[in-house]
């Protein structure tokens, strides 16, 4: 059990405001325009701080599907909605670490799966670009995965481990577990018993302490509650679906703009 110490849950790459553009300012466009002139459809822009993109435009923005390419590293592939990442997509980012899933208003936000630069792995629910509600961490050295509840980026609440050949439900808290618990070696027998820090005498240094409690014969209906999803708000929730149905609407757009500028350079007499 002392090897939960060993490794640290890791933390996403969290940009700076420097790291994106604040305007999408175009310095160099080539594809169709709406009436007002303004880059809408499918096409290539190269932006004044020199990123690019490679995508669908709607009134001068992204709006669809698309890639953005930054500097230092940064690349985001997906779906846009009114200039923001918003629907499915892959974001990268300099640190070698990669996000795949869901984004609102460029946040990571619904279901998505992050990959971490030291070979950890995230799978589960975001809210505000934070791991927030049931997740699966698996950790990079160790054959290790929590699934548990988190709150705000921190894993806190009912929680499961699973091991090699056995599982332990419980509680989480931050780093490790505590309180009661028991672990569990398929459906045969079941270890009921409690984790708390013993701090060494004299120092400041805690060590994490299993004490078995009762040994007796797997029971479901005595097993600690398992992770249980958090209430999101109606206005937190995914909109992938109506991103979907924009990006209909705006090809429909791009192709209409470019049949009414095509007929008016036609020449007629």
């Amino acid at each position: 059990m002392h090897r939960l110490g060993r490794e640290k849950i890791s933390q996403q790459y969290v940009p700076s405001d420097e790291d994106f553009p604040i305007v999408f300012e175009i310095q160099k466009y080539n594809g169709p325009r709406n009436r007002r002139s303004d880059p809408h459809g499918e096409g290539k822009a190269r932006l004044v701080n020199g990123y690019r993109y490679e995508g669908f435009f709607r009134n001068g923005v992204p709006h669809g599907r698309g890639r953005l390419a930054l500097n230092d590293g940064f690349r985001y592939e997906g779906r846009w909605r009114k200039g923001q990442k918003h629907g499915m997509g892959r974001m990268y980012y300099p640190d070698c670490s990669w996000y795949e899933g869901e984004f609102r208003k460029d946040l990571r936000q619904g279901c998505g799966v992050y990959h971490y630069p030291n070979g950890a792995c995230y799978e589960g629910n975001w809210l505000g670009d934070k791991r927030h509600g049931v997740g699966l961490y698996s950790y990079a050295r160790e054959n290790i995965k929590l699934r548990g509840t988190w709150v705000e980026d921190v894993a806190r609440g009912a929680a499961e481990v699973l091991f090699e050949g056995c599982r332990f439900h419980g509680y989480w808290d931050g780093e490790l577990p505590r309180g009661p618990g028991c672990f569990t070696f398929g459906t045969d027998v079941m270890v009921g018993g409690k984790f708390y820090c013993d701090a060494k005498e004299g120092g400041e240094e805690k060590t994490l302490v299993w004490q078995p409690e009762a040994i007796e014969k797997y029971e479901y209906a005595k097993l600690p509650l398992e992770p249980l999803p958090l209430p999101v708000e109606e206005s937190d929730v995914s909109a992938t679906s109506s991103s979907e149905e924009e990006d209909c609407d705006s090809v429909a757009e791009s192709l209409a703009s470019t049949i009414v500028i095509a007929m008016s350079e036609i020449d007629f007499s």
